[in-house]
């Protein structure tokens, strides 16, 4: 008697698929089996990612949570970047990633301000 083996469960993983073009970038939110490197379209589509400021200079995220949340609690992956973007709109926790880059921004803020500080004491200074 043959028994029937049913095909190995790809492991899925949620992230963001580029649409749109050099200039105009815009990210569909996808979920796609995880060795999939080069997605056309996934499994599914679970919401868009507009990272073009509009006039009012926001950045809009429309994401389908239920959704989200069935595959999450189904066990698939976040990838990173989407994982800080999402962290930052507080649907799920921080990326530590976020954190560092973060802090290396307002380093590279802080030298800046000292550096101009430094300019204008010298052209006062003479």
């Amino acid at each position: 008697m043959w028994v029937k083996v049913p095909p190995p469960i790809k492991p899925l993983s949620i992230r963001l698929l580029q649409q749109g073009c050099g200039n105009r970038p815009f990210f569909h939110i996808v979920v796609a089996p995880t060795d999939d490197r080069c997605v056309s379209h996934g499994v599914e589509q679970l919401g868009v990612f507009d990272p073009m400021a509009n006039e009012r200079g926001e950045r809009l995220l429309a994401l389908n949570v239920d959704r989200f949340k069935y595959y999450m609690a189904g066990g698939a992956w976040l990838r990173s970047s989407l994982a800080m973007l999402l962290g930052t709109a507080g649907v799920v926790p921080i990326h530590p990633h976020a954190y560092t880059l973060a802090w290396k921004a307002r380093q590279r803020q802080l030298e800046k301000e000292k550096n101009e500080e430094k300019q204008a004491a010298a052209a006062s200074a003479s």
